[in-house]
């Protein structure tokens, strides 16, 4: 069964729910309805209204809202180069994130080494391999769908790809520090406010450490302010 509101099919909806990385519990959330009746709206059971439409278009437009200008143009770069919308359309519930989103933004000298870092729940399948090309590392997604940005145009043709807004990047890197080391993370921390053309929400990064890791992360990621990111 096919069912509608304007352009917006069953399998259009199917799509959106694919592209934008939203689980069925995210999805729920963010429309306000239970995980069942997203799977009947996805199954065709139940019509596309305006309601619905309205609330994807403002989802996709807050999650596009993130990197712009010059910083978006280079992670979009990037993002075609080491295939980013392939990995994506292949893992459908993951983005990119922590080094490979800072290596995207220009932050760090580091080399991907054939390495990509990927968020996603934890429930999700995690292969360490993609393609037998690219070694992955996963790490867990917490508060989704909050700081992931939608990307989907360079130069007019359509990419499609998930990545980690600049401040979602810094906390991930923050939370695994044992993961990336102190040196390779406080580089990051020091492209994102001395590199790039629109610096990450300072305010909005201090918030957000406090509420995923209390008092620990908050003084760890002003640690990283304090000596990496003056002003």
């Amino acid at each position: 069964m096919v069912s509608h509101y304007g352009n917006w099919s069953t399998h259009a909806f199917a799509h959106w729910l694919s592209i934008s990385g939203l689980s069925m519990e995210n999805a729920a959330k963010v429309f306000g309805k239970s995980e069942r009746s997203i799977q009947r709206l996805k199954a065709g059971h139940v019509g596309i209204s305006k309601a619905v439409v309205t609330t994807l278009k403002q989802f996709d437009d807050q999650s596009r809202q993130h990197t712009s200008d010059v910083d978006g143009e280079l992670m979009d770069s990037y993002a075609v180069m080491a295939e980013l919308p392939e990995i994506c359309m292949d893992f459908p519930y993951a983005y990119v994130t922590c080094l490979s989103s800072a290596i995207g933004r220009g932050w760090t000298s580091a080399n991907s080494n054939s390495f990509l870092q990927l968020g996603q729940p934890e429930r999700m399948p995690r292969p360490s391999r993609w393609r037998a090309v690219v070694e992955l590392e996963f790490v867990p997604a917490v508060d989704l769908p909050w700081g992931v940005e939608m990307r989907d145009a360079l130069d007019g043709a359509p990419i499609s790809y998930r990545v980690a807004s600049p401040e979602r990047t810094l906390l991930e890197l923050a939370q695994n520090e044992p993961l990336f080391g102190e040196d390779a993370i406080g580089e990051c921390f020091h492209g994102a406010f001395h590199l790039s053309h629109q610096a990450p929400d300072r305010e909005l990064l201090l918030m957000k450490a406090r509420e995923w890791g209390g008092d620990n992360l908050f003084d760890l990621v002003g640690h990283y302010l304090r000596n990496h990111a003056k002003v």
